[in-house]
């Protein structure tokens, strides 16, 4: 978007106008859509003619019109192609000359939005948590309130991948509230925005909060949004109904969702809810492991898949799981010898989710030195990450590996990492209650 067609929508959604509203008098409802799509910019004149029916002065939708030099223009653009091409580095590269506080408007906002997917990808998550939460700020000056919306999404889900799910929460509900009081719901962005504070909701526990809201966005969704808006909220619906064990309730959403989806074109979310979708299917009472590969098969053959490393090292991580539960045991070690390759040797809950498969096989093929190794790297890797529900499932997935591979032992402190990880700490052993009575 421009700035002027980002103040022009912001406008007309405040005040409740459609596209075909606004339009009229040699303004076509097309020319608004390409305007707000920075596909076309208003003359002066359409710009007058623009503000009278939004009941604003003309100087309000022109704002700052300081232009950003062409020279940077071009690296914020190269930047952009680069990460689409899946070359975060070369995109961080791209932008080391930018001085980005010294850019304006929605050049501002997309270098800065560029920069910190890009240092997400690389690995960088602290950097890319002080980029995005510098941009945040920015939106809040500027009132740009759509952006805003857009970049919190992106921050609390990057707060959440570094464990600071309370920061991620309070973040959301923070945000939300801006851009309801802006007079933007139903908006993607605000759907989307608040489809990613139930997540952080349902990560930390609190499933009935995350109930109510979710039940809330679907009603402003059905009523008013957009496919994209409400496939994102219904999908966040599957996500909390699958943390309540309600598997067929998330798998009904989660067709609902990639129903609405697949009617965007070029999307990146469709891939990754296939995905999502592949891990539903295996944690149906009986894995539907077939259907779980024809889901992954799908997401990897859309052209949005972005294909970074952690995207692709997920997917054969839930590959290798399917063609476990399948018996196919050279397909499930050669998916997580790919996976653990692709997502290098990090700290990262992906990585452990690997091990954890990798040990898997090891069992299922009785080799007991590669499932000891396996589970020995994982369980190191959990011992360091932030509490969250993720972590305590990943925790409880390592106990339960660990009791199949006659470790008792490993397996109990493994399920009390699982309980410390929400928050509820190991009972009194029944002598130390004797001793204490």
């Amino acid at each position: 978007m421009t700035a002027i067609g980002t103040r022009i929508r912001e406008l007309r959604v405040a005040k409740g106008l459609t596209q075909t509203a606004l339009a009229g008098n040699g303004l076509s409802s097309g020319y608004v859509s390409l305007i707000e799509a920075g596909k076309r910019t208003p003359s002066a004149a359409m710009t007058r003619q623009i503000a009278e029916r939004l009941g604003v002065p003309a100087d309000e939708l022109l704002g700052d019109s300081a232009e950003p030099s062409d020279d940077v223009r071009m690296e914020v653009n190269f930047a952009r192609l680069a990460l689409a091409s899946g070359d975060p580095a070369e995109a961080v590269r791209s932008l080391d000359g930018v001085d980005l506080t010294a850019l304006r408007g929605p050049t501002a906002y997309d270098a800065a939005q560029t920069l910190a997917e890009s240092q997400a990808q690389l690995g960088r998550l602290e950097e890319a948590v002080a980029t995005l939460d510098s941009l945040v700020d920015r939106c809040r000056r500027d009132q740009a309130w759509l952006t805003l919306a857009v970049a919190a999404t992106s921050l609390s889900v990057m707060l959440g991948q570094c464990g600071d799910i309370d920061a991620a929460i309070d973040l959301g509900r923070k945000s939300l509230a801006e851009v309801e009081a802006a007079g933007l719901s139903g908006t993607d962005e605000h759907i989307r925005l608040g489809a990613t504070y139930v997540w952080a909701l349902q990560e930390r526990g609190d499933l009935v909060m995350a109930t109510r809201r979710v039940e809330g966005l679907i009603a402003v969704a059905d009523r008013v949004g957009t496919p994209r808006g409400r496939g994102s909220i219904y999908w966040n619906a599957a996500i909390v109904a699958q943390s309540r064990e309600r598997i067929t309730d998330a798998l009904r959403l989660t067709d609902r969702a990639i129903a609405l989806l697949g009617e965007q074109e070029n999307t990146g979310d469709l891939p990754r809810l296939r995905m999502q979708y592949a891990l539903l299917l295996l944690a149906h009472e009986v894995p539907l492991a077939r259907e779980a590969l024809v889901q992954l098969d799908r997401a990897e053959a859309d052209q949005s898949f972005s294909g970074s490393r952690i995207e692709m090292g997920t997917a054969a991580t839930v590959r290798g799981r399917a063609h476990l539960f399948l018996g196919e045991l050279n397909d499930a070690e050669e998916n997580a010898a790919r996976a653990l390759q692709l997502l290098g040797p990090s700290e990262h809950i992906h990585r452990a989710n690997a091990l954890i498969l990798l040990g898997d096989v090891g069992v299922a093929r009785y080799h007991r030195e590669l499932a000891q190794d396996a589970y020995d790297e994982a369980r190191l890797i959990l011992s360091n990450m932030e509490q969250s529900r993720a972590t305590a499932r990943l925790w409880r997935d390592l106990g339960d590996s660990l009791r199949g591979f006659n470790d008792l032992h490993g397996a109990m402190s493994a399920y009390d990492w699982s309980l410390q990880m929400i928050g509820l700490s190991r009972s009194p052993s029944v002598s130390r209650l004797r001793m204490a009575s």
